[in-house]
């Protein structure tokens, strides 16, 4: 090759390389543009509370989900509804609150991405997240919080009378919110994990009662009251997308109704009542029973006031004796796991108590018959409708020890709140709710207090606990101080129960009786 070809050839490879290094340096730049961006990205995510994995391993979709549900909420104004069934649909849904409830019911960060408490238990400043915004693109500020209590409080919307113990709210900044109490209060983030948690937009006006408006991942397309109501997924959200592009919760009369549903392929989840279609629905092609616990703790309450017999401790015990719990338990379709006090197993201060009274009939006639049949006169036994069956049996276990009669009522709902709260009654079967109602027992306005001051001193040293580990140990105390006294008789706490198809995941399994929160549910 001539010398000509060769300087060609070198010039040619010369003037690659010089394209090269051109070019080089602008991919390096490029590529660790890139990498520096996600790294930031994540970083955001993870500062603001995020997974910075969660959009990527749970994508959104365009797929839709149909739930059905037992009990309809009579309007969308959470402000002024304190229902189940309005919490259930809204709340981890259209709303959210400063704190929130995890599947195990332990307090989680919410729109506060963490918190601080001062060793007296007074002062809890709140660090919020940056970059909420409501669903109409206004942003969530520390204002946002300051007013969305400062309303509740003044228009005394329920649950906030709970707040009364709170001295000062304020706001050094647009992400900070302090809260001075005047007295510790162990259970003010359980309260902000509930409904006066909820951040509302205070200079929106809506019409509550139809509309919603929050900083959820959802917003509420369409609400047909009494049948149904259409979620669609909030394009504004501040977080990971909800995986479902609209979700519609389908209401039912019976849990006949809606295991009718699920058979005909018309809703793939299904919370059941009273669970007695439980078996139908675990029949269904391709669905699978999930099982949970839920907060809600069934007992017979007891009328220890003096207008009833049960005013006696003895004869309260002899009635914890004389009431088989397992009775209760195995009529109901659900099912749950025996209980000896006020707290459920899923809340803090859970001690199992059933070994203070076990069944024992053995041991109640002697109680009973210290007391002489016109002494102890007639027993007013409620139970609620359609549980006659079990009503009438745990008559027959009351009476047969105590040789006293016993005069059972079959009513609803609101006549059994009316009669407990106006202490018409002797024993009454009902339930206890809620994740706060351990309570009721010794707090001063309730229709269950027990008249004895070392459990309500005991449940007032658990609520100003300085601390968590305090709280635990005072509350278990407060557990087995109104147990002992026979307040109530305590059975079982229920169990939660979904029928799902087996293309749905991402759900929770507990409380789905009172939160469910949809954000994670897929559908292949």
């Amino acid at each position: 090759m001539s010398r000509t070809g060769k300087y060609a050839y070198r010039t040619s490879r010369s003037a690659h390389a010089r394209t090269n290094a051109d070019w080089m340096p602008w991919v390096v730049f490029v590529v660790v543009s890139v990498i520096m961006s996600g790294i930031l990205w994540c970083g955001w995510q993870i500062y603001q509370g995020h997974s910075p994995f969660a959009a990527i391993m749970h994508p959104a979709s365009n797929s839709v989900l149909k739930v059905g549900l037992r009990t309809a909420p009579e309007s969308l104004d959470i402000r002024n509804d304190d229902s189940d069934a309005l919490q259930q649909a809204l709340i981890g849904n259209v709303y959210e609150t400063l704190v929130k409830r995890g599947d195990d019911n332990s307090l989680q960060p919410g729109l506060a991405k963490s918190w601080d408490i001062s060793k007296d238990g007074l002062t809890y400043r709140f660090n919020l997240r940056q970059g909420v915004r409501f669903s109409n693109g206004s942003e969530m500020t520390s204002t946002s919080v300051l007013q969305s209590l400062k309303q509740g409080i003044t228009n005394n919307y329920p649950g906030y009378s709970a707040l009364t113990n709170i001295k000062t709210v304020n706001n050094p900044d647009d992400y900070t919110l302090v809260i001075t109490l005047n007295n510790p209060d162990a259970l003010l983030l359980r309260r902000l994990a509930g409904r006066v948690g909820i951040v509302y937009d205070t200079k929106s006006m809506i019409d509550y009662a139809s509309a919603a408006l929050g900083t959820g991942p959802f917003t509420v397309s369409d609400y047909n009251k009494g049948n149904s109501l259409v979620l669609l997924r909030n394009d504004k959200y501040w977080g990971t997308p909800a995986s479902c592009a609209s979700i519609t919760l389908q209401y039912f009369n019976s849990d006949t109704a809606l295991a009718e549903a699920m058979g005909k392929g018309n809703i793939q989840m299904a919370v059941p009542l009273e669970g007695n279609e439980n078996k139908r629905l675990a029949a269904v092609a391709n669905t699978q029973m999930v099982e949970g616990q839920s907060t809600r703790v069934r007992f017979i309450a007891i009328n220890t006031t003096v207008s009833s017999i049960f005013c006696d401790e003895q004869a309260r015990k002899a009635a914890r004796y004389a009431l088989n719990a397992q009775t209760v338990l195995a009529a109901d379709g659900n099912g749950g796991v025996p209980v000896g006090g006020p707290i459920d197993p899923l809340s803090t201060g859970y001690e199992d108590l059933n070994g203070l009274y076990p069944y024992n009939p053995g041991k109640a006639a002697p109680l009973f018959h210290y007391f002489s049949a016109s002494y102890l006169g007639t027993i007013n036994f409620l139970v609620p409708q359609g549980e006659g069956g079990v009503g009438r049996e745990l008559s027959k276990q009351i009476s047969s020890v105590s040789g006293f009669k016993v005069n059972l009522e079959e009513v609803d709902q609101q006549t059994m709140r009316k009669r407990i709260s106006e202490g018409k009654y002797d024993l009454a079967l009902t339930t206890s709710n809620r994740t706060l109602d351990e309570g009721m027992f010794a707090e001063s306005g309730s229709p269950f207090v027990l008249q004895d001051a070392r459990a309500q001193q005991a449940w007032a040293d658990a609520v100003h606990s300085k601390n968590a580990n305090e709280y635990e140990a005072n509350a278990r105390a407060y557990a087995r101080e109104v147990s002992n006294n026979a307040a109530a008789h305590w059975l079982y706490a229920r169990k939660s129960i979904m029928a799902v198809k087996s293309n749905v995941s991402g759900y929770t399994k507990n409380m789905t009786d009172q939160l469910l929160p949809l954000q994670s549910v897929v559908v292949k």
